[in-house]
């Protein structure tokens, strides 16, 4: 048994609903862990007795957890458990204005800089090729009749910014969903936003929702009105989902008695912000079974492995790099009266405590499948994510005159090619220099500012106004929060800057130039606009790239000639400096002091 701290909470979340509702789980009292299938039985029993002694659990089931179930089934060695229950010593439920408020305060309790969250990068792991490689081999299978349907999955990985809560906030309300769960220990967090039910209880009777089909979304609502058409009507999709209403309609008649098995519905249309899909809804009664033997008889959910399952979850095994993990398991609550509520947890987002993140997709292949179709529907199913608004976008802001053009021309370009190679951006330098030069062509005969915005994909605008004159002095302040030295984001001109926008307005309504900034150490970093330059004993010195600071063009210029060396400097090195410069390569160095 493990103890762990009092930050660690679960919240299951549908704010599908009219009144939207949720159930929170505090006090964590113990962590249950079960790594191999030698482990499940006395795991199982740890859970009922928690059950019985009324605790809450929030129970997280790995997709592998189903080859320790099925001997025809190879073991995927994993350093990770199969199953995991985290039990709670209390339960609340939150609705309508409760609920509200409780998302406010989380909020609240954060910084400026953690509030603002959002996906740094994010890369999967196989391209197109790679892809269609996987699943050219399905379609010879499903021709040589092994299967008729492999679930074929991959993982996107990547950085976020900011505080996971924060960008959970945010997938919550771009992908609202029935089946939410968000889950922290006390160190990693799992963001789900799944719209997929795998299976719950309520008094004797089983609920399960697979989900299979899948349409874009468009903008237009005549064209998306006939996506959403085109799937309620297509063969294909039908198909895929009719074979696992099947699949799964065996499994729950392992669990119910004679004619206890009823389709409630079938192919219903459900629509969420970037995909249509199709459900159909399948339930069992009476069903007094345990949920050891419920697990046994149902896991993994069909939807997410093929069919026949066995031999599709043998195939997945030989052509997957490594293991699901909690995607594709199983995700949610168990009450002590022994109702529960697992979802598939499909648009799943893991988070470490490092901001390190991991999202799977997956697609079904079926007998008329296009390799290139399954991909861009696998990408498709990442768009909850990848496509938060506003978008990404890398800056570079130039200095430009008549006489000297852009002096920093190329530092700024190095700096832009490196942070689009780190964060997996196009970044097209013949095309972004032309632009430049031919811009200047055409600007007044006096000091410009230009900014340059590239996108992911590649694309980049510039824009231009007056550069009103460098004051000789100026004043600074310290704020008065700390930044992060570990946000990723620090090391990179992005557009996720809106804790430095709003730090610089306050620093000029109250006359000054700009606002200083230490991080969590007491360690100085930069101001929201500028780097910071100390003149201590004859040396100009530049605070260490590790506290946290954006590596500066005019800084990185100072440092190269030997101008500047860097140095761990604390907030009391303020009074020890004979001078005090900020700087940037937009205005140069300005020398400043310290407001009072």
């Amino acid at each position: 048994m493990q103890q762990l701290g009092a930050s660690a909470f679960a919240l299951f979340e549908d704010n599908l609903a009219q009144a939207p509702r949720a159930c929170l789980l505090e006090g964590l009292e113990q962590r249950l862990l079960a790594h191999h299938s030698s482990e499940l039985a006395e795991f199982f029993e740890r859970l009922e007795a928690a059950q019985a002694s009324g605790r809450w659990i929030a129970l997280a089931a790995r997709y592998e957890l189903g080859s320790a179930f099925e001997p025809h089934l190879l073991h995927c060695h994993s350093t990770q458990p199969l199953l995991q229950a985290w039990v709670f010593a209390h339960r609340s439920e939150l609705s309508g204005d409760a609920l509200a408020h409780w998302w406010q305060m989380q909020a609240a309790a954060l910084s400026p800089q953690a509030s603002e969250a959002g996906l740094l990068h994010l890369e999967a792991d196989w391209d197109e090729a790679r892809h269609a490689t996987a699943c050219q081999r399905i379609l010879d299978y499903i021709h040589a009749g092994d299967c008729y349907q492999v679930n074929l999955t991959f993982p996107l990985r990547g950085q976020i910014y900011g505080h996971p809560l924060a960008l959970a906030a945010r997938l919550r309300e771009a992908q609202p969903v029935a089946h939410g769960v968000l889950i922290h220990d006390g160190e990693d967090w799992i963001i789900s936003r799944s719209p997929e039910l795998f299976v719950e209880r309520h008094a004797s009777t089983l609920t399960c929702r697979p989900m299979k089909g899948t349409a874009t979304r468009s903008d237009d609502p005549l064209a998306d009105a006939a996506a959403a058409s085109r799937l309620v009507h297509s063969d294909k999709d039908r198909a895929e989902n009719l074979m696992i209403v099947d699949l799964i309609r065996n499994d729950l008649g392992r669990l119910a008695p004679a004619g206890g098995v009823r389709v409630e519905q079938m192919f219903s249309l459900e629509t969420y912000p970037s995909v249509h899909q199709l459900t159909s809804t399948v339930s069992a009664e009476p069903v007094s079974a345990p949920l050891e033997t419920i697990f046994h008889a149902l896991f993994p959910c069909g939807s997410i492995t093929g069919a026949p399952k066995i031999r599709a979850m043998q195939i997945i095994n030989e052509l997957e790099d490594g293991p699901r993990g909690i995607y594709c398991g199983a995700l949610g609550w168990l009450a002590p009266e022994g109702e529960f509520s697992l979802n598939v947890p499909i648009r799943t987002l893991l988070v470490d405590s490092e901001g390190a993140c991991r999202l799977d997709v997956g697609s079904g292949v079926v007998a008329d499948s296009e390799p290139a179709a399954e991909y861009r529907e696998c990408l498709t199913k990442s768009r909850f994510l990848t496509q938060l608004a506003p978008p990404l976008q890398l800056i570079e802001t130039l200095r430009w005159t008549p006489s000297e053009g852009y002096p920093f021309l190329n530092g700024h370009l190095e700096r832009l090619q490196a942070s689009a190679r780190t964060l997996a951006f196009s970044c097209p330098l013949t095309e972004i220099r032309a632009a430049l030069q031919a811009l200047a062509n055409i600007l007044p005969g006096c000091a410009q500012r230009v900014r340059l915005l590239l996108s992911r994909n590649g694309q980049f605008n510039l824009q231009n106004a007056g550069l009103d004159e460098t004051p000789a002095t100026a004043r600074f302040a310290l704020a008065d929060w700390a930044l992060d030295p570990q946000d990723p984001r620090l090391s990179h001109k992005t557009t996720a800057r809106r804790f430095y926008d709003s730090a610089l307005q306050s620093a000029l309504q109250r006359g000054l130039f700009d606002l200083v900034f230490c991080n969590t150490r007491g360690e100085l970093c930069e101001g929201t606009r500028s780097n910071l330059f100390l003149e201590i004993d004859g040396e100009m010195l530049t605070p260490a790239s590790h506290c946290g600071l954006l590596p500066g063009v005019l800084r990185t210029s100072l440092l190269a000639s030997g101008k500047a060396r860097e140095a761990v400097l604390q907030r009391e090195d303020l009074a020890r400096a004979n001078r005090i410069w900020l700087g940037n390569a937009l205005r140069g160095l300005i020398e400043v002091t310290q407001a009072t």
